[in-house]
C-alpha cells in the first residue's frame, strides 16, 4: 500500500445507529469507511474491491458475521476481520479466532476501545506486509550472494523455485525456460506431488498467455472437492522477463482453503522472477563469452602443437582417453566438463619452453631437463586471473605428479594428488609411450601397459591403473581408430590388473 493511499475499512451492523457512530469515530484522512446495513450488499461490496479491515456485527437477523468473515478471508487472505456481539460467549470467541478473525468485540464498547483495536489491527496488518516485503529482500539478497558466488543456473533456478514453494506453501511448483541460443525447454520441478505434475509441466503454460503485452501473473482458480470438503486449486503463472524478452514461467500451484494471494505474496513472486531473468539472460552471455575461449583455448593448445612436431594429436588423444576412464569411473557431467578443459590446457606451459628444448632429437640435459619441468608453474602463470580457466588448475599443475612423492613440481603423495592429476598422468603416460618421441619410436601398447602397472603406486594411483585396464578389457575405447590402425591389440586378455592398492 502507497503512503498516499487510504486504509478501507468495511463495517456491517444491520443496526443503522451502530454503522453511523462507527463511521464518525474512525472519521480520519487516513481511513476510508464504507457502512452496510444489509449484509448481502456487504458481502458483494467485499467480492469486488479492495478491502484491509472489515468490522462486522456477528449476528444480523439471517445473515451471519461468520459469512462475512469467511468472504473477506476468501477473497482478501491478508485483511483484518473484527467481530462484535451483544452476547458474548467463551465457545463464539474460540470459533470465530479459529476461523482466522483477528479479534472479538463486545457490545456496547467504548469509542476509545474501539479507535484501539481496530489502530492494533491496521498495525498487525501492516507488519504482516512488511515481513513478506522483508523476505522477499532476504530472498533477493540470498539469490544474489548466489549468482555472486558464481552457482551454475540450475542450482540457482532450483533455490527461486524453493523459494517460491516455501513463500507460497505450494503443493509444487515448475520454473520452465527456453535454454539460451537454443529452443530446448527446461523444466525445473520442486517436490511436486503425482497428480500435479502434469499441470506443472505443461508446456503450453510457457506460450498460452500473450505476456508480450503484460508482465503480471496470471491467477486461476478453481473450486475443488474433496471428502465433501472445498478448498481451492491456484495456479498462478509469473513470466519471466529480462530486458523486455520473455525467457520462461513461474508455475505455482497452490491448495488452499481460501484460494486467495496475499497482495505482498505477489511482490516476492516478482522479485523472484526477476532474479530468475537475470540469470537466464547473464548466463547466455557467459555461455557467449565461454565459447571465445574455449575457442581460444584450442588455438593455445595447437600453438603448442605446432611447435612440438612429435606431438601432434597429442592432446587430443589424451582427451579422449581421459575422458573415457573419467565416464568409466562415473565422474559427474561437470567434472568431465572441466575434465575437457583441463586436458586441452595440460601442456600450456610450454609455450614458455623453448623450441630447441622441445624438439630436440636427443635425452635433455639436466638444465634442460629442469627447464622443461617449469611448464606445469609457467602455465599456471598464463591461466592466472581468468576465472573460467580455473577448474583446469589441477590438470596443468599436478599431471608430472608422482604417486611415491617423487614428482614435480611440489612433491605431493598419493591421495594429495588430485584425481584430476592422477587420471590424467595415466593417460598422457599411456599416449607418450606408444607415439613416437624426439628420441625414440613409439612403442607398443603391451609395452606402455605393462609399464603403466609396473609403475602402479610409484609413479600412478593403482586403482586408475586398474580401471583404465578394465576400461580396455571392456572395449569402453577404441583404440584402434584413435591410434589409426597401427597397434595390435590380441594380447589385451593375457593383460591382468595390479594387485597394488591405492594408499
Amino acid at each position: 500500500m502507497r503512503k498516499d493511499e487510504k486504509i478501507e475499512i468495511v463495517v456491517v451492523d444491520d443496526e443503522k445507529y451502530i454503522c453511523g457512530v462507527i463511521d464518525e469515530a474512525l472519521s480520519s484522512d487516513k481511513l476510508k469507511i464504507h457502512t452496510f446495513t444489509n449484509p448481502l450488499k456487504a458481502l458483494e461490496y467485499i467480492e469486488q474491491n479492495h478491502v484491509d479491515l472489515v468490522l462486522t456485527d456477528l449476528v444480523m437477523g439471517q445473515q451471519s458475521g461468520i459469512q462475512v468473515l469467511e468472504t473477506t478471508l476468501e477473497n482478501h487472505s491478508d485483511a483484518v476481520v473484527i467481530l462484535m456481539t451483544a452476547h458474548p460467549t467463551v465457545q463464539a470467541a474460540i470459533s470465530v479466532l479459529r476461523k482466522g478473525a483477528y479479534d472479538f468485540m463486545i457490545k456496547p464498547f467504548r469509542l476509545e476501545t474501539l479507535r484501539n483495536i481496530i489502530k492494533k489491527g491496521i498495525e498487525h496488518q501492516q507488519v504482516l506486509r512488511e515481513n513478506l516485503s522483508l523476505k522477499g529482500q532476504v530472498e533477493f539478497l540470498k539469490l544474489t550472494q548466489a549468482n555472486i558466488v558464481g552457482t551454475d543456473l540450475d542450482t540457482y533456478l532450483d533455490m527461486i523455485a524453493k523459494s517460491c514453494r516455501n513463500e507460497f506453501s505450494a503443493c509444487g511448483v515448475s520454473l520452465v525456460h527456453v535454454k539460451p541460443n537454443s529452443k530446448e525447454i527446461i523444466r525445473t520441478i520442486i517436490d511436486s506431488k503425482q497428480e500435479c505434475y502434469e499441470k506443472l509441466l505443461d508446456e503450453k503454460l510457457l506460450y498460452h498467455f500473450d505476456f508480450t503485452k503484460s508482465t503480471k501473473p496470471v491467477i486461476r482458480t478453481e473450486e475443488q472437492y474433496e471428502n465433501d470438503s472445498k478448498f481451492f486449486e491456484v495456479m498462478i503463472s509469473k513470466p519471466i522477463f529480462e530486458r523486455r524478452k520473455l525467457h520462461g514461467v513461474i508455475n505455482i500451484l497452490i491448495k488452499s482453503k481460501f484460494g486467495k494471494i496475499i497482495p505482498g505474496q505477489l511482490d516476492l513472486l516478482s522479485i523472484l522472477s526477476s532474479s530468475a531473468g537475470s540469470a537466464i539472460a547473464n548466463n547466455s552471455l557467459y555461455e557467449d563469452v565461454q565459447k571465445s575461449y574455449i575457442q581460444a583455448i584450442k588455438g593455445l593448445a595447437n600453438s603448442i602443437e605446432a611447435r612440438d612436431q612429435y606431438t601432434s594429436g597429442h592432446t587430443d588423444r589424451v582427451l579422449k582417453l581421459s575422458e573415457a576412464i573419467a565416464k568409466y569411473m562415473n565422474w559427474t557431467d561437470k567434472q568431465i566438463e572441466y575434465l575437457i578443459m583441463g586436458c586441452t590446457l595440460h601442456d600450456i606451459g610450454k609455450l614458455g619452453v623453448p623450441d630447441s628444448i622441445l624438439n630436440k632429437p636427443d635425452i635433455l640435459t639436466d638444465s634442460e631437463r629442469k627447464q622443461m619441468q617449469k611448464h606445469p608453474e609457467l602455465g599456471m602463470k598464463i591461466i592466472n586471473g581468468i576465472d573460467l580457466f580455473k577448474p583446469a588448475i589441477p590438470y596443468i599443475m599436478s599431471h608430472h605428479e608422482w604417486y611415491d612423492g617423487s614428482g614435480y613440481p611440489n612433491g605431493l603423495k598419493g591421495e594429495k594428488i588430485p584425481i584430476e592429476g592422477r587420471l590424467l598422468t595415466v593417460a598422457d603416460t599411456f599416449d607418450a609411450i606408444i607415439s613416437d618421441r624426439p628420441y625414440r619410436k613409439g612403442r607398443s601398447v603391451e609395452i606402455a601397459l605393462n609399464e603403466l602397472i609396473k609403475y602402479a603406486g610409484t609413479q600412478f594411483d593403482p586403482y586408475i591403473v586398474n580401471k583404465f585396464i578394465e576400461l580396455l578389457k571392456s572395449g569402453g575405447i577404441d583404440l584402434y581408430k584413435l591410434y589409426d590402425g597401427e597397434l595390435d591389440f590380441d594380447f589385451l586378455e593375457t593383460i591382468k590388473t595390479t594387485e597394488k592398492v591405492s594408499v
